[in-house]
């Protein structure tokens, strides 16, 4: 599955030379089209009209556009707007060389098919193999493989074998080694060698019982250990200034990346500081973001995620995960979504989700008791957002790593007798916490307590284990302790929920410390934005010193006003007598309004709203 990074991953618009602003400059005596998103995929259309430029450089042709922008609009909206549409979706029609999966179909007994015309959106592959292998590999029936004309012997896809290895998490981490039995177990991560599976999923296994496991074990254990091509982020410089670099050695266990900019992408996706990119020695002029479109889809947070489902409009969530078909964003955001909204939401859904909602080998934490005593469950369905794992022994270790009472380990049928983590050391440190949290410092004296997280020096240990300590116990008992504490205890960039007022009247302060594990922002708008996006009171937008605009106009030429009502229900209105006291925000037209407040709707109510009040704002389109 090809998956994007939404933030880093597109600094390319001003890499050829010339904005879109300038090339729309150099051909304003032509007409060009553009995509009007009107907040729902189904919905949209291309237009004349500049003010929904967004970005785009726009399209020479009414067709053009609609092929770019809405190829995979299962309602037709946009080729029905123009003057000749063709009478079937200008997408594959199928036929000898243009396969598509059957999902009318149980994904169990799921085929390929080729008889035209193909179903508009559906995704088209040249050969029956190649759609077998795209869209039905995980199939465990082999349903497809076996409706080929000469189905291969061995399903071609993942299962095992010679050259597929994988991770073997029935035994312990630290005698942990790979296999290559097949089937490979659902969701389990590959590898085309041993050794390539040793490095990548025992990176930082003391033992070295995956290597020894190897026919030819290397001599020395091929780490790596930095240089030229070599580069991983520096986490000592603090997230804002955080950036990447090639000296060795590498710090045990940290993710490497073969160019510096792949390091940047990877490590500092949502840095809005910029401070990795421009530490290149050649960093790109303008950031490549990524606007969604036909193969872009994302999650929809502004919603209950048990009502959750996947969309493309534009552009994407700054730090969205970007999935290339709304099928695989269902099975990636939604795996344990009891309700089905998002599947049931697909152009075609399956009839039984192929998705995790909990059983066998999907395992969590349970937050329901103190974290101190907490250990995994797999109760279906599962919490909302809830990370999942397929063993008990893997959720324990990634969710319990630091966890002194060993209590998620100790539930284990079969506990491991002794800590698969580092024995302590010179290089290895660790959290003491038999000191109490204000007092807690960090300690290399071995052996490491079972289940203890460990850092490779006192100060990340710190940083890592005691970031909102206020007593700046730990950071005091270094042998060259900073003058000014590195950790993230609030301040004026520095914002977070407020928990202790209920969410309806919910606002985000930058009180210092922040409470251990809070997230935070670095402005007060974007927590807002972030922790009450659905707020109907309109509590925390309303406590903003200013309205969610770099300048607003003066309230003597403005007209335009938000109206909180909810979040798919609210718009701007432009009659004075429903301006209620402390809403001084004014905005010169209902767009620039919707904009400012009601940016991500998805409803659309924002736009689609009529005024009331004199005339409408001029740059209003009308809704079709």
């Amino acid at each position: 599955m090809k998956v994007l990074q939404v933030s880093l991953v597109s600094l390319t618009v001003g890499l050829h030379g010339a904005s879109a602003a300038t090339i729309r400059g150099e051909r304003k005596t032509a007409v060009l089209y553009y995509p009007r998103y009107t907040g729902d995929f189904l919905t949209g259309w291309c237009t004349t009209t500049d003010q929904y430029a967004q970005g785009s450089m726009g399209y020479a042709t009414e067709l053009a556009c609609c092929n770019a922008a809405f190829a995979g609009q299962s309602s037709g909206k946009c080729y029905s707007m123009l003057p000749a549409p063709p009478t079937t979706s200008p997408t594959g029609t199928g036929g000898p060389d243009a396969w598509y999966a059957d999902y009318d179909l149980d994904f169990a007994k799921g085929v390929c098919k080729n008889k035209a015309p193909a179903p508009l959106g559906r995704r088209i592959y040249t050969t029956e193999l190649a759609c077998c292998k795209g869209e039905y590999a995980t199939q465990t029936t082999g349903a497809c493989l076996k409706s080929l004309p000469d189905p291969p012997t061995v399903s071609p896809t993942i299962t095992g074998g010679p050259n597929v290895w994988y991770p073997n998490y029935d035994v312990d981490f630290a005698q942990g080694y790979c296999i290559n039995k097949m089937p490979v177990p659902n969701g389990r991560q590959t590898f085309t060698s041993e050794l390539a599976c040793c490095k990548g999923a025992y990176a930082t296994q003391t033992t070295g019982a995956c290597l020894k496991s190897l026919p030819d074990p290397p001599t020395v254990s091929p780490t790596i250990t930095g240089g030229p091509n070599v580069w991983y982020p520096d986490f000592d410089l603090g997230w804002a200034n955080g950036a990447c670099t090639n000296k060795m050695p590498v710090p045990t266990g940290r993710v490497t990346y073969d160019s510096e900019l792949a390091c940047c992408k990877g490590a500092y996706p949502g840095q809005e500081s910029g401070a990795c990119i421009k530490s290149l020695p050649d960093p790109p002029t303008v950031s490549p973001t990524i606007t969604g479109g036909p193969n872009a889809y994302y999650a929809d947070r502004s919603g209950d995620w048990a009502v959750g489902k996947c969309i493309n409009t534009m552009p994407a969530p700054v730090g969205a995960k970007i999935y290339d078909t709304e099928l695989a964003c269902c099975k990636g955001e939604y795996a344990a979504q009891s309700s089905g909204a998002c599947l049931a939401a697909l152009p075609d859904p399956p009839t039984v989700s192929p998705t995790i909602t909990g059983g066998p080998n999907a395992y969590y934490a349970d937050r329901s008791v103190d974290w101190a005593v907490g250990k995994c469950i797999k109760t279906m369905p599962a919490p909302v957002g809830a990370k999942i794992y397929d063993t008990e022994l893997a959720c324990c270790k990634g969710e319990y790593a630091a966890q002194s009472s060993g209590a998620c380990l100790a539930a284990l049928p079969d506990p491991p007798t002794v800590s698969p983590t580092a024995t302590g050391g010179p290089n290895v440190w660790y959290p003491d916490y038999t000191l109490g949290w204000e007092n807690g410092a960090c300690t290399n004296k071995a052996p490491v307590p079972q289940g203890r997280q460990t850092f490779d020096s006192e100060l990340a240990c710190c940083k890592g284990a005691y970031a909102s300590q206020s007593s700046g116990a730990c950071l005091k008992s270094l042998p060259d302790p900073p003058t000014v504490s590195p950790t993230i205890t609030g301040g004026p960039n520095v914002w977070y929920a407020d928990t202790t007022k209920a969410w309806e009247n919910g606002v985000c302060i930058n009180t210092m410390p922040v409470p251990n594990g809070r997230v935070t922002y670095d402005t007060e708008l974007k927590c807002c934005k972030g922790e009450y996006a659905s707020q109907s009171s309109g509590a925390c937008l309303a406590s903003l010193p200013a309205a969610p605009t770099a300048s607003p106009i003066s309230a003597a030429t403005a007209e335009f006003f938000p109206i909180w009502s909810g979040w798919e229900t609210g718009h701007c209105d432009n009659d004075p007598t429903k301006r209620t006291s402390g809403n001084s925000y004014s905005y010169a037209t209902q767009a620039e309004c919707c904009d400012a407040w009601f940016a991500n709707q998805q409803s659309g109510a924002c736009m689609g709203f009529d005024p009331t009040y004199g005339s409408k704002s001029p740059t209003q389109a009308p809704i079709q």
